[in-house]
């Protein structure tokens, strides 16, 4: 059994790597220093919706996530698109972040990029088997490498300090392309914050689960909401807002450009590379526990879980060759952008779940304060950045809903078929 800060730190293990050694520089060459404020808003909406999962973690205790919280509350059909929609974006997630393993990898030995797609799969597949060995495992090697990852990025703000440009002209224009820019930043930014809900996957396997999954959950958020906001500032000091693009190792390229030593470059690579791997390591756990609670529920065939010991090794396999095949959706802003429409919208029910459980009377450890105000907010504003992630990753997601759907339907049907001939046997055996 996990303790509540093995469970933070697996949590910690999903947040902090995705977006800020990975994303944050394409979201300051979307918003310019408007960055500040798409981090500021995304913190706003992650805070909510941790807020609800942690009351939610403390009346449900499962596997599934959202994905149990979704299905609890609202049904199977619901629960069923959900968990199809949480696991495809774990698996999703976790090639982005592998790209962005490949292009630190790259960057640390200067070795030309073709050869990033393989490097990304190299750790999906090194992932899957430390996933393959048990969760107890998992939490010993992240609870060491969270803490390294924590001391690199402490390391990168003070090397910011000394050797950044804390001028007016590097923080203006807020908004260089415009207020719009900002929100779809942000549709981009959760990207960042989206791992907390790992924790939740965890519950039957942490110590007093109901007051220990909500602490881990508000506390890996409060952690990682600090050094980020703080890292955006450090970015932009270090280099000017309009050299940022789509790549996937920012605070490399930002450390070349303002003339850090040289060995800070190499530890900050190193501990990107740290990162990415345990952000890789914990998408891959929460996913295959969704896998696995969906198939302890019945609304996925039993063989998917394949458990053992402490791992469901078919659902972990399911997973990582999902996010091997994942590679090739395009590069890793437009990866990111179609993980986030599945975990957007899963989360976007969390504060509908909390209403409906608290209609229900049902008790738990743990309160979401103002509420249905937290609720409401965390309703509107992942609308507001669902419509920000643009077309391509609208139709991604939709498509994705509707085949859960389909699946959902069939998996059903086949089920009421089998039952019927079991009846129509057992009938005929009278």
């Amino acid at each position: 059994m996990l303790n509540k800060w093995q469970a933070t730190f697996i949590g910690l293990g999903n947040i902090i790597g995705a977006g800020i050694f990975v994303l944050a520089g394409t979201t300051i060459s979307d918003a310019g220093p408007g960055a500040i404020i798409a981090f500021v808003v995304t913190a706003i909406l992650a805070l909510t919706i941790a807020l609800n999962s942690a009351e939610l973690s403390s009346k449900i205790v499962s596997h599934g996530g959202l994905y149990s919280f979704t299905k609890i509350s609202m049904g199977d059909s619901a629960g069923f698109v959900v968990g199809w929609l949480r696991a495809i974006s774990y698996a999703i997630a976790a090639s982005a972040v592998s790209i962005g393993f490949g292009s630190y990898l790259l960057s640390f030995f200067n070795i030309p990029s073709y050869g990033i797609i393989i490097l990304a799969a190299l750790l999906i597949v090194v992932a899957m088997a430390l996933d393959y060995g048990g969760i107890n495992g998992v939490a010993k090697v992240e609870h060491i490498l969270v803490f390294i990852t924590i001391i690199g990025l402490v390391a990168f703000i003070i090397v910011s300090i000394f050797y950044g440009h804390w001028t007016a002209s590097r923080f203006t224009p807020i908004a260089p392309d415009g207020p719009e820019s900002i929100i779809e930043a942000a549709s981009l930014a959760f990207f960042a914050y989206s791992g907390f809900n790992t924790i939740a996957t965890l519950g039957p396997e942490v110590e007093n689960s109901k007051k220990s999954i909500p602490f881990a959950i508000l506390a890996a958020l409060l952690i990682s909401t600090t050094l980020y906001i703080i890292i955006i500032f450090g970015m932009l000091a270090l280099m000017p807002y309009s050299k940022y693009g789509i790549t996937a190792d920012p605070l490399y390229n930002a450390l070349v450009y303002s003339h850090a030593p040289v060995f800070i470059e190499y530890i900050v690579d190193i501990v990107a590379i740290i990162a990415t791997f345990t952000v890789t390591v914990s998408l891959i756990v929460a996913g295959s526990r969704t896998l696995l609670q969906m198939s302890e529920d019945k609304l996925l065939p039993q063989w998917i879980q394949g458990r053992e010991k402490d791992s469901p090794k078919r659902a972990t396999l399911l997973i990582g060759l999902l996010a091997v095949a994942s590679l090739f959706i395009g590069n890793v802003q437009v990866i990111a952008l179609a993980s986030n429409f599945g975990v957007i919208f899963s989360y976007s029910l969390t504060g509908l779940a909390v209403v409906i459980l608290r209609k229900r009377k049902v008790k738990g450890e743990f309160s979401s304060p103002l509420y249905p105000i937290t609720q409401i907010v965390s309703i509107l504003l992942s609308a507001l950045i669902m419509l920000a992630l643009g077309t391509r990753a609208f139709y991604i997601g939709t498509i994705t809903i509707l085949a859960g759907f389909f699946l959902y339907y069939v998996e059903k049907e086949s089920k009421n078929g089998k039952n019927k001939e079991k009846f129509n046997q057992s009938a005929q055996g009278n």
